[in-house]
């Protein structure tokens, strides 16, 4: 088998698997076997031992094998025995969905996950893409797939029955905290553009920037957002990384530019003979006071971030304490198309803190109230009337208290108090108050329930407070 030279090789920091592109086959670099010669190193007990397995399995298994199949296996679980969820090889197809997550636009459903306790738990969903459409949420664990359990299922073969052609359609039937029953989304993948940068001015002198993730495009949409709000006369700057699963390190280093200036510490690299590589801000950085808004979901290279305008400029950090992934990924590619992500090195915070498995610790602790986090009505599942008991009715019943509508139950179950409530909000809204909720209804709810979100964002309201002093 020749020898395969990488044809990229770049450091990348995400928490997750970005558009849940995970691959389980692999090619061996620099093998041969069957009496060609081997890289130097090898000729040892232990791989001797894999050699006779090799040559066991590949002429005496009752049904016959590839040679690349065998090999692909033995690099996969080669990176499973490291124990490191952040070391994967991808297969072709896998690894493409993985670069395209981190570039402008790929194909699939627009989430991120990480596999936590044997589930595959969603940590951020791109915003506009089709499953935020659909309604799912950050923190939401995959229990099924197209009806299928999922549960304690490799995150390879989990992620390969959500993927698949744009235009086709994949449910997920998922378990929220909220929620006290099992949800399901239908979704239509499709391509998703990955515009990973939103600004705009919440008022006079105050400018709001978030970042969704730190992919190879960022650093780019970051400085020109950053050039717009000075044209609107930004004085103070929110920095909003809730959500963010993390990126590339050089373009983290290359945001934090924009604002620290040139020359300061940005992060600190250690590899394993505890070498520290010391990175510095390109500049030219932004004499303004910052704030950044960050939470459980805010991880790896999005942490670089925030803890370097903390530690350089002093950047309060609102919200919850992050996801805290505090390794360095390389990632090398293949010529056939492959790839390998692995650990090479921690990172550390300019203060020289390690923020592995612990998180960035919120200056100012702010919760976001728990109605935030419901799905929208599902309009397959309407008409919603009396004595149903789903998990609907249970959405349908915490939006309405969230609306300060008299529910006196939340457990799904349509009973009268809950026909009187609808019933209110009907009246409430001109619409005949029939106590069923149809399609008419529905949208009223989520249109009145969608500005109360857009109220009810405590974390940025604090954030604000900091700012304006």
């Amino acid at each position: 088998m020749p020898q395969q030279a990488p044809s990229s090789f770049r450091r990348v920091l995400a928490s997750v698997l970005l558009g849940i592109g995970v691959g389980a086959m692999v090619t061996l670099v620099g093998l041969k076997v069957e009496g060609v010669p081997l890289v130097p190193g090898v000729n040892s007990p232990a791989f001797n031992k894999f050699f006779e397995a090799y040559q066991d399995l590949h002429g005496k298994y009752y049904r016959q094998e590839s040679e690349q199949t065998l090999l692909n296996g033995a690099i996969d679980g080669m990176t499973k025995a490291l124990g490191d969820p952040f070391s994967d090889y991808f297969a072709p197809a896998d690894a493409t969905q993985f670069q395209n997550m981190l570039s402008g636009t790929y194909v699939g459903i627009g989430v991120t996950v990480v596999q936590s306790n044997g589930d595959l738990v969603v940590q951020s969903v791109v915003k506009g893409g089709p499953a935020g459409k659909a309604g799912v949420k950050p923190q939401d664990a995959i229990v099924a797939v197209n009806g299928s359990a999922i549960h304690g299922m490799s995150i390879e073969k989990a992620t390969s029955l959500i993927l698949g052609p744009r235009g086709t359609k994949v449910t997920l039937t998922v378990q929220r905290k909220t929620a006290k029953r099992l949800l399901k989304f239908t979704i239509t993948r499709d391509k998703v553009a990955r515009q990973t940068v939103y600004t705009r001015m919440l008022g006079p002198g105050l400018g709001y920037l978030q970042i969704t993730v730190v992919a190879d495009h960022t650093a780019d949409e970051v400085k020109q957002a950053v050039a717009t709000l000075k044209q609107q006369g930004a004085k103070q700057v929110i920095v909003d990384v809730r959500g963010n699963p993390g990126g590339y390190l050089d373009q983290a280093l290359q945001i934090a530019g924009d604002f620290i200036p040139q020359g300061k510490l940005v992060v600190q690299t250690e590899d394993r003979q505890h070498h520290i590589d010391k990175l510095t801000s390109p500049g030219p950085g932004w004499n303004v006071p910052v704030v950044v808004i960050m939470d459980k979901d805010t991880a790896s290279a999005a942490e670089i971030l925030a803890a370097a305008l903390h530690d350089d400029m002093g950047a309060a950090l609102v919200g919850t304490k992050s996801f805290g992934k505090g390794t360095v990924q390389e990632t090398q590619a293949f010529t056939d198309g492959s790839s390998l992500k692995y650990t090479v090195a921690k990172w550390l915070t300019p203060t020289g803190a390690w923020i592995h498995g612990k998180g960035l610790t919120p200056t100012q602790p702010v919760d976001l109230p728990a109605y935030t986090s419901l799905a929208p009505l599902d309009e397959a599942k309407l008409p919603l009337k009396s004595n149903q008991n789903n998990a609907d009715v249970q959405i349908l019943q915490s939006m309405l208290r969230a609306l300060k509508y008299s529910v006196d139950r939340t457990d799904g179950y349509f009973d009268a108090n809950t026909v009187a409530a609808v019933k209110k909000f009907q009246a409430d809204t001109g619409l005949t108050p029939s106590g069923v909720v149809d399609a008419a209804t529905a949208d009223h709810l989520q249109s009145a329930f969608e500005a109360l979100l857009a109220k009810s964002d405590t974390q940025l309201q604090r954030a604000e407070q900091i700012a304006r002093g």
